[in-house]
């Protein structure tokens, strides 16, 4: 895929084409003090990594961490900052698989109050970060996924 393909897309013209970490990587740079804040959405590395010490020592190295969920994890207990998610059943959208697949899923009840589907919480974030996803659906953002990555259309 190219850069440019995606640049336009998103109407920016400096995305950086260097390939991001691993999170094996970014816990490893975090206890060397090489990596100052860390974004976790969905995900419990303290319970899930095989070396919950090393990932503790990571997290505490780290001056900011976020941690988006649904509910209050290992990790979460390090954060700086807690992003309440709503469930699977409080959201609609899609969820891919490993395999690519593209699975549909309708909201069965009412969000909790405090919190929002993921895809809302990322685009505020950015909106207020300065690029603005003006996203008023799920829908929206699959149409875009499905014009810019081939591979993953529904």
């Amino acid at each position: 895929m190219s850069k440019k393909k995606f640049e336009e897309a998103w109407g920016v013209t400096d995305l950086n084409d260097k390939p991001g970490l691993t999170l094996t990587e970014m816990l490893a740079k975090a206890e060397k003090g090489e990596l100052k804040a860390l974004y976790v959405m969905g995900e419990n590395p303290l319970v899930s990594d095989p070396n919950s010490q090393h990932v503790m020592k990571a997290l505490r190295k780290l001056d900011f961490l976020v941690v988006q969920d649904i509910f209050y994890s290992e990790t979460a207990r390090f954060a700086h900052v807690i992003l309440p998610a709503a469930t699977f059943a409080e959201k609609e959208g899609t969820f891919t698989n490993t395999e690519r697949r593209v699975q549909l899923s309708r909201q069965a009840m009412a969000p909790l109050q405090g919190t929002m589907p993921d895809w809302r919480i990322v685009s505020e974030i950015s909106s207020r970060a300065g690029y603005p996803m003006n996203y008023q659906k799920p829908a929206e953002i699959l149409d875009e996924i499905n014009r810019v990555t081939p591979l993953m259309e529904a």
